[in-house]
């Protein structure tokens, strides 16, 4: 692929369209999940949705070796053109890593229910057959995830995006369906169901281009599979930090309905931004991999991925702050009207995602797990001990802000890493806008904080409208001067 390919503006722009819209799609099927579970089993039961969850990722982090992240960087550094042979190789190697991570998860959970079962319910006994009820999703998540990594690995991106809506949209089928006829009884059958869908749905267009086949008792395997155990066992630790880290927020906040109102907030946020974040592991990812040895074109991909994705980001932040209040009572019911808060101090957080995020995927480019490693523990560390601060503090609101502080944190923790120990200098452009985006952002929060409703969208929808034209019209001019 030429130099253009890689760190043009209109190629930015067009992949964040394709999978932008893709993500829109997603997103309005995942808020109907959220409407549905709201009007059928309220703050409660979404509480034990989240919870369970949370279970699950702990049982994955056990097994977890990074296999899909590590198997998107290996194959993307193989040119499709030239190594079909060695594509199918690797699928084969995927896969069947794979169905070895799906089987051990199931030991694990049956190892651990009782465990878990007292950890997150202190009733052993109550809720050990409910967690081992979790075992068909427990086995299929790693095989869904093996075949995402070759779809997006071998950069069939409109396959990707096909996959991706249907699944979403399987599971909100799925999701009425089981709530309608057993409501709070439901939740384990449905969330089972639900991965079940998506993985049916991975594995019907992965096989379409790459036959199915495991061999797990070929040594040669196994052996082409300790490269990504070495890029994994970091990303394992991570993905345990990761979970350890929302067991201990969902201690700290302690009541089954702030722990909905945070885990709903928390979805809705990211939802609603990864309309524009929806390519950078799709596309961005493998086109950082495959330049993260050149210096220059590294620092350019980087530095305008950040330049497009907070272009477009600010805007999008300002109109959701505002029309919050409107968003909770149409996706949800008014018993959610808590989690506005959340949203709306949280809107930092949001806002710095757009930059964070492209300097994220550069220590994954390279492969260096274990520095990925370090980056998330300071991640978790801090994102703990601010919410424990303060949401002691100012109770809900109190988590929105440790959110605004550990997303703008994060930023600066990124930009300094990448600089010294990567060469990526973010440019003084970029470093203008966050700041200036930052200042705009607060000023919104500060303006939803004003009870006064026609004050605040008679300053906000004018102000918000101007930056939007700005934005539009920064990135035509980009996109005339590259041609």
């Amino acid at each position: 692929m030429k130099k253009q390919g890689y760190t043009s503006i209109h190629h930015i722009l067009k992949y964040i369209g394709v999978f932008g819209c893709v993500e829109v799609l997603k997103t309005l099927a995942n808020l109907s999940r959220g409407k549905i579970t709201a009007i059928f089993l309220g703050p409660f039961g979404a509480g034990l949705i989240a919870i369970y969850q949370n279970i699950l990722e702990v049982i994955r982090s056990c097994t977890n070796i990074g296999l899909e992240t590590a198997s998107i960087q290996q194959l993307s550094e193989i040119d499709s053109q030239t190594q079909q042979a060695e594509i199918t190789i690797m699928a084969k190697v995927i896969r069947t890593w794979s169905m070895a991570m799906a089987m051990l998860d199931v030991v694990v959970c049956m190892a651990v229910a009782m465990l878990l079962g007292d950890v997150f319910f202190n009733d052993t006994n109550c809720h050990q057959t409910e967690i081992l009820m979790l075992i068909p999703a427990a086995f299929l998540a790693p095989i869904a995830a093996g075949e995402c990594a070759i779809l997006k690995g071998t950069h069939k991106l409109k396959r990707v995006a096909i996959v991706e809506l249907l699944g979403a949209i399987g599971t909100v089928i799925c999701t009425l369906s089981i709530y309608w006829i057993w409501g709070l009884s439901g939740i384990i059958p449905a969330l089972n169901l639900c991965i079940a869908t998506e993985t049916i749905v991975h594995l019907v267009f992965c096989i379409q281009i790459m036959p199915y086949r495991i061999n797990m008792f070929a040594a040669e395997v196994w052996k082409r599979g300790i490269p990504l155990l070495k890029f994994g066992i970091p990303y394992a630790a991570t993905a345990i930090m990761g979970a350890i880290t929302t067991t201990l927020l969902y201690k700290i906040i302690s009541s089954t309905d702030s722990i909905a109102f945070y885990k709903t907030g928390y979805a809705l946020i990211m939802y609603y931004i990864g309309i524009v974040f929806s390519s950078n592991a799709t596309d961005y990812f493998p086109r950082l991999t495959s330049v993260c040895h050149d210096k220059a074109l590294k620092t350019e991909t980087v530095n305008k991925q950040i330049h497009v994705s907070f272009t477009l980001t600010t805007p999008l932040v300002m109109a959701f702050l505002l029309a919050m209040p409107i968003i909770v009572l149409t996706l949800y019911t008014e018993e959610f009207m808590p989690m506005a808060s959340i949203c709306i101090m949280a809107g930092l957080f949001q806002l710095h995602r757009s930059a964070a995020l492209p300097l994220e995927y550069v220590s994954l480019a390279h492969g260096h797990s274990w520095m990925f490693l370090i980056l998330e523990s300071v991640y978790n560390i801090l994102i703990i001990s601010s919410v424990y601060l303060f949401y002691d503090i100012w109770g809900l609101s109190g988590i929105g802000f440790a959110l605004s502080f550990v997303g703008v944190s994060n930023t600066i923790l990124l930009g300094i890493v990448n600089y010294y120990y990567y060469g990526i200098r973010m440019s003084n452009s970029n470093m203008a806008m966050i700041l200036i985006g930052s200042c705009i952002v607060t000023a919104i929060i500060i303006l939803c904080n004003i009870d006064d409703m026609p004050l605040r969208l008679g300053i906000g929808i004018p102000f918000t409208l101007l930056t939007a034209v700005y934005c539009y019209r920064t990135l035509k001019k980009d996109i005339i001067d590259e041609a």
